[in-house]
């Protein structure tokens, strides 16, 4: 492909063909890929209503609008004014190089704006049409007078630039997607997860309608929930393509599945929600979450061919080091712990060293040291990243270095803190027992030190990409991620009655890419993008840090490794009523080697293979110029082997002596399947603002190499063949997207979708019924159960009028419903979950909202805003007859909460950014949505960020 050829259209008429080929051959800048889009869109409004079109541009050009453009570099100016005036400006940034700007302010026609912008520059603006602006170089004589405005006039390259850099649509903006589609999606820029980095990772997603992050505040992972599907594959993580989820052990609670990413290192992030229909979508029955990491138009500047980002962080409510393994924090109730008081402590005792030890009740309440909190200005911890990015004529390179150093995090103090109960005693003679009890959300006190919410990470990014001949883009990447961190298990918080600081646990991820695409530029019927990755990922769990549990439990290590490709081609068919047919395959290899230390209970760790093939086909058609059909299917097979033998009860019906040692012979199991999926899905443009549209989609995940395979936990049985989770997902909603409505450069986005998902033979975790296999002989049993129901609303919006703008979203769910038929089951169904489920603590709240308010200030130097979080509570479980009570992992019961977070950037220069943040600014104390312990989140934090760029 020719440097800057991606994303082109090759049905471009042939006036905009040889603009767009212009470009191409003087390889200017990476910008020239909106080129193609602008032109597309052109060309398909020139074919359908040329005249009218035309006109509203041309108008639109003679219009006053209000400009609030600042002083500074003359080709970002230009840039933002054709943003505000809906106008396209075709210039060569090079040209303009070290040229500065005037700042432009008030009510005037874009005319007059660019008059004041080009003054004594050495350009004039030529308007050619069709809302088309180009820059015409005037001589040297002239260049200190006002640039003449020429409409209409000759275009010989000689007196016009040549065309490079296309700004204006509205629909420019990536976030303006979710509002088009037929379709629920999500857009983080790079902006959006600056401004709210947070405390962990999965902070950045707080405020996105529909997901939640689930086990937040361990290990730095990933563990994304989308309208209530989440682990085993359910909603991908992929990052440049790659997917490296692990799934890993967190005792009877369950499991949770970990992706990993350092934020510094992210250059936006798209959501899609529901099954998607391409050669990444395999198995994601839930949604899919597709990370992009910085590239050389994140870092290098306009104009420029070098450029270096440097950002660091200063971080506050924060311990800055994790105290040494076994320091206690909360109060110990005792419990089922290892220091022999059974949950009892003693006083009024006869003889005093009877009182003394274990049994002694000051141990309940734990050192005073882990509540001494910093002042808010007070940061301990840091975070800093490099970036750098070069650009050659025929390639671009980016090296980039992060790393995160943090304490453990302080809760905070409002809210349903806890308070410690002693009015259950018993006379015993030689003294008095007591029974403490905690009351409240945690066993942690207000404002008290996490223990294990420590870890500090280092991330490497490096990446190439080749411009090579016949219109073709090679893009090879590496990333490393290496982490060490706290781990806080959450049957340790659920059932020792004690928590301590743990050694580290620790994980190191790999990721290889190699991408390509070939999209020739006269060719309708080829746009190839092929795929190929691997993922090497070693963890070690550190679970508990007591040492005669230790000996019970111990540590699991683990290697993870995938291999993927995939290949799939675009084909536009204009002649034949605009239709587009994608298709494709995908391929993957995974491969898990674990080992535990300890007893039994760890001593086996998974041990298999998995290979998965997808094979798929989309096509969309436009039988009207306002009407969008699209219809799709895949196809998809799978198979599984477990590498390590299961025994095999001499009473078991699969029980075979081939050898006759009057012995069974190891079982080693196996799976495999398959199944073809479709999807459906029309789009109304009702009028340009406003869209109807409707999804009717099939999707299928097969069972993923966890489930498969055998380890402590939970382990396939013979007698119990897995099939694979079959989703139907449906969704209706309204788009509306307008420019210009209440005054002449705002813009208000809408949204309100009404989605159904039903999963059926849906895999989790349960109690063995009592007619099958290894019952009476295991805790668990893993299996297809009848299906998992989520139904609701959606709504999100935001409207932009420059000096104020403000967002709003919100989740509420209608309709909740897991459903199994098995032993030990008094309902079919519930809202809130089934003994031993992994489901349980995958439910979302019913609902969730958030809402955004900020202002831009001092010619739009400086920026700042709050945002609120509202979070509904868990579903209750009922008080009688709960149905999770007599499992292992029972209900996380977090409370309803409110957050306020604000937030300021001031822009120095265009080269300097400061940003400036406290997070949860009332001190909520709370448990995050989807935890899977009792582990509160941070109290009020204070962080300040500096981001250089030049």
């Amino acid at each position: 492909m020719n440097r800057w050829a991606t994303g082109a259209s090759s049905a471009l008429p042939q006036t905009y063909s040889r603009q767009f080929n212009e470009c191409v051959k003087g390889r200017r800048t990476a910008i020239a890929i909106a080129i193609g889009m602008a032109l597309m869109c052109q060309a398909w409004a020139d074919e359908n209503s040329a005249r009218p079109a035309a006109m509203a541009q041309d108008a639109a050009a003679q219009t006053r609008v209000e400009f609030n453009l600042p002083k500074g570099d003359l080709g970002q100016a230009l840039v933002a004014l054709g943003a505000s005036a809906g106008l396209r400006l075709v210039f060569d940034p090079q040209k303009l190089q070290g040229l500065s700007a005037p700042a432009v302010r008030g009510v005037m026609t874009p005319a007059e704006a660019l008059s004041r912008l080009l003054h004594g520059s050495g350009f004039a603006h030529v308007f050619t049409g069709n809302g088309v602006v180009r820059l015409k170089p005037v001589p040297a004589s002239s260049a200190d007078a006002t640039p003449s405005v020429v409409a209409q006039e000759d275009e010989s390259p000689s007196r016009v630039m040549p065309t490079v850099l296309v700004t204006a649509d509205a629909e420019r903006d990536e976030k303006d997607r979710q509002y088009r589609t037929a379709g629920s999606s999500n857009v983080l820029k790079r902006e959006d997860i600056e401004r709210f980095r947070g405390t962990s990772v999965g902070d950045i997603f707080q405020g996105t309608p529909g997901v939640l992050i689930g086990e937040n505040r361990n290990s730095g992972g990933l563990d994304v929930n989308i309208r209530g599907m989440q682990g085993q594959g359910r909603v991908p993580v992929l990052v440049d393509g790659a997917r490296q989820e692990t799934t890993v052990y967190r005792g009877y609670a369950g499991v949770a599945s970990r992706s990993y990413i350092d934020p510094d290192l992210i250059g936006g992030i798209q959501i899609e929600k529901g099954p998607v229909m391409g050669a990444q979508g395999t198995g994601a029955v839930g949604g899919l979450v597709s990370a992009r990491t910085l590239n050389a138009d994140d870092i290098v500047r306009p104009g420029q061919t070098f450029g270096i980002r440097l950002r660091g962080s200063l971080i506050g409510n924060n311990s800055g080091s994790a105290p040494a393994p076994g320091t206690k924090a909360g109060f110990n109730t005792g419990g089922s712990s290892s220091n022999g008081t059974g949950g009892v402590y003693r006083t009024n005792c006869v003889i005093a060293s009877l009182c003394d030890g274990p049994f002694n009740i000051a141990n309940v309440v734990p050192s005073s040291e882990s509540m001494n909190r910093p002042g808010l200005m007070q940061p301990k911890s840091w975070a800093g990243s490099i970036a750098l990015a070069k650009r050659f004529e025929k390639a671009d390179i980016v090296a980039a270095y992060a790393r995160r150093s943090q304490g453990n995090y302080y809760a905070g103090t409002k809210g349903p803190v806890p308070s410690l109960d002693l009015s259950e005693t018993y006379n015993r003679g030689f003294y008095t027992e007591v029974v403490p009890k905690v009351v409240g959300a945690t066993r942690f006190r207000g404002g008290e030190r996490i223990v294990n919410t420590n870890y500090e990470n280092d991330s490497v990014l490096l990446k190439a990409r080749l411009y090579l001949p016949n219109d073709q883009e090679l893009e090879a990447g590496y990333m490393r991620y290496s982490s060490t961190y706290g781990e806080l298990m959450p049957s340790q918080l659920l059932w020792l009655g004690q928590v301590a600081q743990t050694s580290n646990s620790k994980v190191t991820a790999g990721t290889y890419t190699l991408r390509h695409r070939w999209n020739p530029e006269n060719n309708d019927l080829l746009n190839l993008t092929s795929n190929l990755w691997h993922t090497n990922t070693d963890s070690l769990n550190q679970n508990y840090s007591e040492e005669t549990v230790n000996q019970m439990f111990g540590a699991g290590s683990e290697n993870y490794k995938r291999w993927g490709f995939d290949v799939s081609n675009s084909m536009r068919f204009a002649s034949a009523g605009g239709i587009k047919l994608d298709y494709g395959l995908a391929a993957q290899l995974e491969k898990v080697n674990g080992v535990g230390t300890g007893n039994m209970l760890t001593s086996g760790g998974r041990l298999g293979r998995r290979t998965e093939w997808s094979l798929f086909t989309d096509l969309q058609w436009k039988p009207l110029p306002s009407v969008t059909l699209g219809a799709g299917l895949r196809h998809t097979r799978f198979e599984s082997r477990d590498d390590k033998p299961m025994m095999v009860s001499p009473d078991s019906a699969y029980c075979m002596d081939s050898k006759g040692t009057g012995s069974c012979d190891p079982l080693m199991m196996s799976s495999r399947n398959n199944g073809t999926s479709p999807m459906f899905s029309a789009l109304w443009d009702v009028t340009p603002s406003v869209q109807l549209y409707g999804r009717h989609a099939r999707a299928m995940r097969m069972p993923s190499l966890f489930e498969t395979t055998a380890g402590y936990s939970v382990s396939p049985s013979q007698d119990i063949h897995l099939k694979p989770e079959r989703t139907l997902n449906r969704e209706i909603g309204i788009n509306f997207l307008k420019d210009g409505v209440w005054r002449s450069n705002d813009k208000l986005r809408a949204k309100l979708a009404y989605f159904s998902n039903t999963t059926k033979d849906y895999l989790t975790r349960t109690f063995p019924n009592t007619w099958e296999e290894g019952s009476g002989r295991q805790f668990f049993s893993l299996r297809n159960i009848e299906s998992v129901s989520f139904d609701g609303f959606e709504v999100s919006g935001s409207y932009d009028m420059g000096p104020l703008f403000m967002e709003a979203s919100g989740t509420r769910y209608t309709f909740i419903e897991t459903c199994h038929f098995g032993s030990f089951r008094r309902y079919t169904c519930t809202d809130y979950g089934i003994a031993n489920s992994y489901v349980n603590n995958m439910i979302p709240p019913k609902w969730h909202a958030s809402a955004l308010l900020g202002a831009r200030l001092l010619e739009r130097k400086l920026t700042v805003g709050v945002r609120g979080t509202f979070m509904g509570k868990r579903n209750p479980t009922p008080e009688f007859n709960n149905e999770t009570a007599q499992g292992f992992n029972q209900v996380v019961p977090w409370h309803s909460y409110v957050l306020w977070d604000v937030f300021a950037s001031y822009k120095l220069s265009d080269r300097v950014n400061v940003d400036f943040n406290v997070d949860n600014v009332t001190d909520r104390y709370y448990l995050d949505a989807l935890s899977l312990g009792m582990v509160p989140a941070p109290g009020r934090t204070a962080r300040l960020s500096v981001t250089l760029q030049f």
